[in-house]
């Protein structure tokens, strides 16, 4: 389904092959176990690093890995006395408490599901963070996402400092 949609660049070089579908307790929505199953690790869209869950495993570019990461940082902006403004949002603040990020943007984006909020076949509403300007629903799913940051009009509402919507592409990249 996604290499229908994406112009992917080359091969696939690294897959999540053994159908890892939790990330602790969290349940991986199913539009992205499928991603990951069929696309991988790699570069979406010309700016977000895709991560795959890859259970014990030595590497630091694994979904695992990174979801730990990027989660500490929002706890670190939720316990700080002077938290960004856009924290003082009790919505916001509710959100970043309750996000399971997952992919990570070339400028520091960071996109995340609400894990306060899955739907009866699983998914989790996705947003985007762009601290410190704000956090923005973005998709219910992730074909959604992608759709609405390649649409020529609806990314604007997200993606506020770009002139142009994201290119449908995906770079696989080897996981070191």
């Amino acid at each position: 389904m996604y290499s229908e949609i994406l112009d992917v660049k080359t091969p696939v070089l690294t897959l999540n092959k053994q159908r890892i579908v939790r990330l602790g307790d969290f349940l991986i929505p199913p539009s992205y176990q499928q991603f990951s199953f069929e696309l991988g690790y790699g570069r979406l869209l010309e700016l977000f690093f895709t991560y795959i869950p890859m259970g014990e495993s030595n590497y630091t570019n694994t979904l695992e890995e990174q979801n730990a990461y990027l989660k500490s940082i929002f706890q670190s902006y939720l316990t700080n006395p002077a938290p960004p403004k856009l924290l003082h949002d009790p919505v916001n603040y509710r959100l970043i408490a309750n996000a399971e990020p997952f992919l990570f943007g070339e400028n520091g984006e960071v996109v995340f599901w609400d894990s306060e909020h899955p739907t009866a076949d699983g998914e989790c509403p996705i947003y985007l963070a762009c601290f410190p300007i704000g956090i923005y629903f973005v998709g219910n799913n992730f074909s959604e996402f992608i759709e609405t940051l390649t649409h020529p009009t609806s990314f604007k509402n997200i993606l506020k400092y770009y002139n142009e919507a994201l290119p449908r592409t995906f770079e696989p990249l080897e996981i070191e």
